[in-house]
């Protein structure tokens, strides 16, 4: 089948599988991350020694069509942050990191923990008009526990699409045929920098949910008479009488702040620099 793929390293290892498949990747469509929060290297070392084209960047009408005159018979779409045209009968699929039509939007995963979900998993489903909403293929769910975080939970999602697109791809027309429309479902926003903002007169428990829903991609927290960014923690429940957002116990580089009903140590953290 000749394809087209859209995405970033996020879902790379699903690209991987296309290119040693009995697929063509005809071109591939990518954007340019920043190399720290997003990444592009898997992407570009899949492609390394391929004389397959990589356009950055939002994908046009005209692209479309282009692929659609150079034979393209498929659009994967993996982790790719802008609308794809949809042209003519060209068929495309979107691989989404929710149990869709729970969970629509540009970046859910952080709601699966803030959200105290117990299991999640990845769709895929037809590309249409509207942003993850279209006739669903497949699905793949995995279970999420209290210590699960955004790393964990990327991970789970990783290995569950990989699984699913294979699934897919082994008899593609049927799956084609049997899609289910999604019904009515949620949208989950962008999180606000108020959801990635830890209040110390909240409860531990609530503030080690938000420093796991957004891991490495950072929460904030002000304490000291300035603003952290925190990349992880510990917490624990204790009766104290002291101040809470107040700064307890230091060492060489953890730093235990007051909570409503406990404690929390701050294992990786810096100062926020504007």
């Amino acid at each position: 089948m000749k394809i087209a793929y859209f995405g970033y390293d996020f879902f790379w290892k699903c690209l991987e599988y296309l290119l040693n498949n009995d697929n063509e990747i005809i071109k591939v469509f990518t954007y340019k991350t920043d190399n720290t929060y997003n990444f592009n290297y898997k992407i570009t070392d899949l492609l390394s020694n391929k004389s397959i084209p990589v356009q950055f960047g939002k994908a046009t009408e005209n692209d479309i069509q282009k692929l659609v005159d150079s034979g393209c018979e498929l659009i994967v779409s993996a982790a790719y942050p802008y609308k794809i045209p949809i042209i003519n009968d060209l068929k495309g699929i979107n691989i989404h990191p929710t149990l869709l039509p729970q969970g629509r939007g540009p970046w859910p995963l952080p709601y699966i923990i803030l959200n105290k979900l117990v299991e999640s998993g990845v769709t895929i489903h037809k590309l249409n008009e509207k942003f993850d909403s279209g006739d669903i293929l497949i699905q793949g769910s995995y279970p999420v526990s209290e210590k699960d975080n955004l790393e964990s939970i990327s991970c789970k999602s990783q290995i569950v699409a990989i699984d699913i697109l294979q699934r897919l791809m082994f008899d593609f027309d049927k799956y084609w045929i049997n899609s289910k429309p999604q019904g009515e479902g949620s949208y989950w926003a962008f999180p606000s920098d108020d959801k990635q903002t830890i209040k110390w007169n909240d409860s531990v428990d609530n503030i080690d949910r938000i420093a796991r829903a957004f891991g490495k991609l950072e929460s904030t927290a002000n304490f000291a008479e300035k603003i952290w960014v925190i990349r992880d923690l510990s917490v624990w429940k204790q009766n104290h009488n002291y101040e809470i957002g107040s700064v307890v116990h230091e060492t060489n580089k953890e730093v235990v702040v007051a909570a409503s009903d406990g404690l929390v140590c701050l294992r990786f953290f810096s100062e926020y620099l504007v």
